[in-house]
């Protein structure tokens, strides 16, 4: 081989291994495409996010998750599904701070509302936002004063709509300081097809007709609640194919086995809600996320674009 080749080897090679250590990044931010009829997601990233990562911060792959970490806090991208999450350093600034946000919930909510607009979350899919409320306290040791916890700070989260159907399962929510940036985020808003926004119409109207509502209910499981038609889909949580659906979810009150008191004097039974879904044919419905490790996924189960 001459030299010349040898030399062309070489810095294929040379190339070839910074290619393989370099920092791949994160979905496109922006809008997710959705097929004809169906409603847009959208992507976040840190180049649409207020969160502030401290100066310098490094760039990385790890754990599946394309990340910006920096001496305030961590923004991760989820590779596989595209859930961006923002979270403070426990020695952060803000994380240091009793109070971080002084103003009311009302104004935490158009914060949040008009920053998630301004990133690309379609308006006109929002069908609400409100406010949990943060509490922050202190105190020594030894002190036996019983000091009254103040509010710190607010978590606003969004409610997704698509016409007057909620989707139940997007998530979009933030935590700001006062000066305006971002503290926390975890934002999920994946692109809805035509065919569950069309099945969720149709569920609706058998569910509000009186002459077809008969018919929907006598094929569900006897003795349930009244219910309400949603869209479900994959959870934040899940990497395996996306999968989405309309649903008549139904909140069901379940008692368990009896456990005894903590004063032992008794036995109280437990009592938990489930939360079933039925198909616009009436069949029984299972997310990923409720499926058990054992279990496949459903057939059928689409990408998330």
């Amino acid at each position: 081989m001459s030299r010349r080749a040898l030399e062309l080897v070489g810095l294929a090679l040379v190339l070839a291994a910074c290619a393989s250590g370099a920092v791949r990044p994160g979905p496109a931010a922006g809008p997710i495409p959705a097929d004809a009829g169906g409603a847009a997601g959208y992507q976040h990233g840190v180049e649409r996010s207020r969160f502030v990562a401290g100066p310098s911060p490094r760039r990385l792959n790890e754990f599946g998750f394309f990340k910006v970490v920096g001496s305030e806090g961590t923004f991760a991208v989820d590779m596989a599904n595209g859930v961006a999450i923002a979270i403070p350093h426990a020695r952060s600034s803000d994380a240091q701070k009793t109070v971080w946000y002084t103003r009311e919930a009302n104004a935490h909510n158009q914060q949040v509302l008009e920053y998630f607009v301004a990133a690309g979350i379609p308006k006109e899919q929002i069908g609400g936002v409100h406010a949990t409320t943060s509490l922050a306290g202190s105190g020594g040791e030894t002190d036996a004063r019983v000091r009254q916890p103040r509010v710190g700070g607010y978590q606003s989260m969004l409610e997704r709509r698509i016409g007057d159907i909620p989707v139940a399962d997007s998530v979009a929510w933030a935590r700001m300081n006062d000066a305006g940036q971002v503290v926390a985020e975890w934002v999920y808003w994946p692109a809805i097809p035509a065919r569950a926004i069309a099945d969720a119409r149709r569920l609706k109207d058998q569910v509000g007709s009186e002459s077809a509502r008969g018919a929907f209910l006598g094929r569900l499981p006897p003795n349930l609640p009244p219910g309400q038609v949603v869209i479900r889909h994959s959870s934040a949580t899940v990497t395996a194919p996306f999968e989405v659906f309309a649903s008549y979810d139904v909140v069901e009150l379940r008692v368990g086995a009896k456990t005894a008191t903590l004063d032992r004097s008794a036995a109280a039974s437990r009592v938990a809600s489930v939360v079933r879904h039925f198909d616009a044919d009436g069949n029984e419905r299972k997310l990923p996320q409720e499926l058990r490790n054992l279990e496949k996924p459903p057939e059928g189960a689409g990408p998330r674009r």
